[in-house]
């Protein structure tokens, strides 16, 4: 009688192991189904483009070290002709106890030079942009680090650093820089974007306003003295702004300027030419514009401009934060065209470019010289809780087929899973194709250099001083398409491009290049030969 109801206890026992076991089975793969259909939701299905491009990865000794417990997720980079060799150097911001690099390509690979660019101790380099700005003929770079504005003047030997006395709020960290010579007096005049420090953040999905840090226009007085017109501009708010970059957008010879908010929308001005910036109405509502890209994708002479966003990474009602039900919302990248009389209209779904991963910085350049400019955007974020469970993205090389865009950084050998900030373009082995650089934080920054093909090209060099600022560069081909580019900074997030003007040809050639400065002077090339550079320069009111 005992052994019997041993027994049964013994049967009731293992019936009750069983039924735990099924339900923590049921669990698991619940959960696994639930993450398995998350990662499904959140993952590009954009198919990869057939494309020519390939790359082969070269060495860059540069790992970024990041503390994103005490510091803000940046890092600032440029190409720029530091040695005046007419080849661009890479500079690399560090961290926050971390050293700038200048890197040089050479012999297959990125090499570190004994260039010192003193900081504080504790002081990471957000942002990094370029410019003669003294007009001696070596280039000279300013940072935005999170104790303030730099400058390193470029003796030609070495680089003098000293920190500029820009007052900024108290709760503002600068993140990055662009110049525009926004009143034409042959100056270079200055934006710096900045986000409510570290240690303030309250979150990151606040979009109401009075929150954030403060952006600041800044007037050159010559002599590296800057004179703060925010408010008599009509720029100044506070919000948290990654950047912006000054373009002309209406073809008339000056500076407008374009700005990306965090939380926020992307704002527009027109340079009205007395110092005043009048808004431009453009398609955005409320979303996470970041990066800003400038170019004329489809070639009409006026530039348009490609803005990322959050993507699909994760759900709207998560990303919404304090907006209300009814508020207008976005997650999708933005590819703002060109209308012309200042219109702009959102051409991003259609042509194929709306529904990407978590982007930052985004570049627009013709990479496979085709002779329509292509879209870079840098992907993922370091400071998502659980990151690591999410899809990784490869960063993107958007190439242009004219009717749409597809991604082809797979197919070209020239992804980048890591946490990329911007892409920086430019041809560091003066081949004549445009070579790329993934800017990343808190890892290792990766380099790719274009394997080149058949395709012609031709570069034009203006100097990189004030004088070029705003410069419309216009190609005629031997088959009547006519290529624009403009000559502006800052392009990507924190970061700067190289600033030879690389006109993709295909298999045709050039008729005639015609260079307009926004000091009214203008320049004429007739039948350049394919694969060469001309050199163009505009004289500055203080040269």
């Amino acid at each position: 009688m005992i052994e019997s109801k041993k027994k049964k206890h013994s049967h009731w026992y293992t019936l009750l192991l069983c039924v735990v076991a099924i339900a923590l089975i049921g669990i698991v793969f619940a959960l696994l189904s639930a993450f398995g259909v998350f990662r499904y939701w959140q993952a590009e299905k954009t198919e990869q483009g057939d494309t020519a491009l390939s790359f082969s990865r070269a060495t860059l000794p540069f790992i970024h070290v990041a503390d994103l417990d005490n510091s803000l997720p940046f890092l600032g980079s440029a190409a720029f002709d530091a040695d005046g060799d007419g080849v661009d150097e890479l500079f690399l911001g560090g961290g926050d106890t971390q050293a700038d690099k200048l890197f040089k390509f050479d012999n297959g690979g990125f090499v570190a030079l004994n260039y010192n660019f003193p900081k504080d101790s504790v002081d990471a380099t957000h942002g990094a942009a370029s410019i003669d700005i003294d007009n001696d003929g070596d280039v000279d770079l300013y940072t935005a680090r999170e104790s303030g504005i730099w400058f390193h003047e470029n003796n030609g030997e070495s680089f003098n650093t000293i920190k500029l006395p820009i007052e900024l709020a108290e709760n503002t960290t600068p993140l990055s820089i662009s110049f525009g010579d926004i009143n034409q007096d042959g100056l270079a005049d200055m934006y710096i974007a900045g986000y409510i420090k570290i240690d303030q953040v309250e979150g990151e999905t606040i979009f109401s306003d009075n929150y954030g840090g403060y952006s600041y226009l800044m007037l050159n007085q010559g002599d590296n003295q800057w004179k703060d017109i925010s408010k008599e501009a009509g720029v100044w708010r506070q919000h948290n702004t990654f950047l912006g970059v000054f373009t002309d957008l209406d073809n008339d010879m000056d500076s407008d300027l374009v700005i990306a908010q965090d939380t926020g929308k992307v704002e527009m001005y027109e340079n009205t030419g007395d110092l005043q910036f009048k808004p431009i109405a453009n398609p955005s509502v409320y979303s996470y514009p970041m990066g800003v890209a400038v170019g004329d994708y489809d070639n009409d002479g006026l530039m348009d401009l490609y803005f990322s966003n959050v993507g699909y990474t994760l759900p709207a009602k998560l990303l919404r934060g304090d907006l209300q039900e009814d508020d207008p919302f976005n997650m999708s990248y933005m590819l703002f065209h060109n209308d012309g009389n200042l219109k702009f209209s959102d051409t991003a779904e259609a042509m194929n470019v709306a529904k990407l991963g978590f982007g930052w910085g985004t570049v627009s350049a013709d990479m496979n010289l085709d002779g329509r400019e292509d879209l870079l955007a840098a992907q993922n974020y370091a400071r998502l809780p659980g990151v690591d469970l999410l899809e990784r993205y490869p960063g993107k090389i958007l190439q242009n087929y004219g009717s749409h865009f597809a991604p082809v950084e797979v197919a070209a050998g020239a992804e980048n899973p890591h946490f990329g900030i911007a892409p920086v373009v430019s041809d560091f082995n003066n081949d004549g194709w445009p070579d790329l650089v993934w800017a990343n934080i808190a890892g290792e920054s990766l380099a790719y250099i274009n394997n080149g093909g058949s395709k012609n090209w031709l570069k034009v060099h203006l100097p990189n001083n004030s004088g070029s600022l705003g410069a419309i560069v216009t190609l005629e081909r031997t088959d009547g398409a006519t290529l624009t580019k403009q000559f502006l900074t800052s392009q990507g997030l924190g970061s700067d491009q190289g600033r030879d003007l690389i006109f993709g040809l295909g298999n045709e050639s050039t008729q005639r290049v015609t260079v307009q400065f926004q000091n009214g002077s203008k320049e004429i090339f007739e039948s350049p030969a394919n694969g060469s550079m001309i050199k163009a320069s505009a004289k500055t009111s203080n040269q």
